[in-house]
């Protein structure tokens, strides 16, 4: 069964970002409908299968990870007005039975992402 899986990665220190709060919505009939609120695990992952989505994985998503609170809590000297505090990322999914990763890799002061599509 196709699976999507987000992996959020602090690229200053080098490890998994857990407890990242993740809303994940997806276009129904021309309309965002959220289908997952979820929070990273030890690996820093969060993971929805195919039946979260009626079983019909392809379409377009955005996934909106609250991750502010994760540089405060590390440690890291924030100024008052956070530079990155919320990452929304839209993505559109064709192949309906693929695993999707999207491995997120962030400082305080930027971000990238890549994906793997399998």
């Amino acid at each position: 069964m196709a699976q999507l899986t987000l992996n959020f990665f602090d690229a200053t220190r080098g490890v998994a970002i857990a407890n990242v709060d993740v809303e994940i919505q997806k276009i129904h009939d021309g309309n965002w409908r959220t289908i997952a609120e979820m929070v990273s695990d030890l690996k820093g992952d969060i993971s929805i299968i195919a039946d979260d989505v009626d079983g019909d994985f392809s379409g377009y998503y955005e996934a909106t990870a609250h991750i502010g609170s994760y540089f405060l809590s590390a440690g890291y000297a924030l100024p008052t007005l956070k530079f990155i505090d919320v990452i929304p990322i839209r993505f559109g999914i064709a192949d309906a039975d693929a695993d999707t990763t999207i491995t997120i890799s962030l400082t305080p002061y930027g971000y990238s992402f890549l994906s793997k599509i399998s």
